[in-house]
């Protein structure tokens, strides 16, 4: 099941220059991504790399919800983000908790510095139109590599889509 809307699925439909139009728009904030999809994290984050031509096909769009996305965002497959490193524009961004070992959210970057923006991640991006800082919200590194948040280690991954 799919949380695009009929909005979302006509822009979805552009051809990717058009698409590429649209994810900026939504990265820089200049629109907010419930026009377009109204999911959790990983569906946001997988539409936005969709609109800005990542390797998802229109079907996998369609057909891809919620924890599904997570295999198709391979984050353990591409890097663990160091805490300092600024990582390009429209990357998604996997949050790792070491406790269950479980990816909690996604967010994706917005080109400024480490922000990020998502829905449903309380201080990792609860609200599109609000990006947020990623280094600031998780603070030093600790010697393991891993961050403290909301009372848990968690690691921080770049999906390699």
């Amino acid at each position: 099941m799919s949380f695009i809307t009929p909005e979302g699925a006509r822009k979805a439909q552009l051809d990717l220059s058009e698409r590429t139009t649209v994810a900026n728009a939504l990265l820089s904030g200049a629109e907010n991504i419930s026009k377009y999809n109204t999911g959790v994290c990983h569906d946001v984050v997988a539409y936005t790399l969709y609109m800005n031509g990542a390797s998802i096909s229109p079907n996998e769009l369609a057909e891809s919800a919620g924890q599904k996305w997570l295999t198709k965002l391979d984050y353990l497959s591409g890097d663990k983000w160091d805490g300092y490193s600024i990582i390009p524009k429209g990357k998604a961004i996997g949050f790792y908790r070491l406790i269950d070992k479980t990816f909690f959210h996604s967010a994706i970057t917005t080109g400024d510095i480490n922000y990020i923006r998502s829905v449903n991640g309380f201080k990792l991006g609860s609200a599109w139109n609000e990006a947020v800082d990623m280094k600031w919200i998780l603070g030093k590194k600790n010697p393991d590599g891993s961050f403290n948040y909301d009372g848990t280690k968690i690691e921080v991954y770049i999906s390699p889509l």
